[in-house]
């Protein structure tokens, strides 16, 4: 079974990329002229936890964002490490990269740790946000809002999957 939803997860990534590469090339850019975007967030410095995000502009109000997570601490004697793959898809209400927007999302989780050896988590959910695009590409983005994540492995308990809060907060450079 967690085989089969890791594939199922994977798959999911895999076609929201393909997606991305169909509709790529009836993209025009945006009245800044910036169409894509390359983010960090800047807060995983301090808790150990390092992402970055690439954002591609598809239509005129939507745009497609694919990322990676890279975690790694110990504390208290307890060591954890993660790798992680995330793809949203942004419906922005005017114009896509800039302003709010409305973005479901899926991602996937690769970890393991001295508490619970190895396990995957899968998430699907949703954020709202907003994105500025300041002079010269400087881009800021945040926003705020829940996914469902189911845990598999040895050791995961039923309190592991549930509603979370997501938060994003990135800063990064738009071309």
């Amino acid at each position: 079974m967690k085989k089969l939803l890791t594939t199922i997860g994977l798959m999911s990534l895999l076609f929201l990329f393909c997606a991305n590469d169909a509709t790529a090339q009836r993209s025009s850019s945006s009245s800044d002229g910036y169409d894509k975007a390359v983010k960090i967030g800047p807060l995983g410095f301090l808790l150990g936890s390092y992402n970055a995000t690439f954002e591609k502009r598809l239509k005129d109000k939507t745009s497609f964002v694919v990322g990676g997570r890279f975690t790694s601490y110990s504390l208290n004697d307890v060591d954890y490490t993660g790798i992680g793959l995330s793809g949203q898809y942004r419906f922005y209400f005017k114009e896509a990269i800039k302003g709010g927007y409305f973005a479901p999302s899926v991602s996937v989780g690769f970890n393991s740790g001295d508490v619970v050896d190895n396990f995957t988590n899968i998430g699907l959910g949703a954020n709202v946000g907003w994105q500025w695009i300041a002079g010269g590409g400087f881009v800021v983005d945040l926003g705020i809002g829940a996914r469902y994540r189911l845990g598999f492995g040895d050791g995961v308990d039923d309190d592991f999957s549930g509603v979370t809060p997501a938060f994003q907060v990135q800063i990064g450079y738009a071309f």
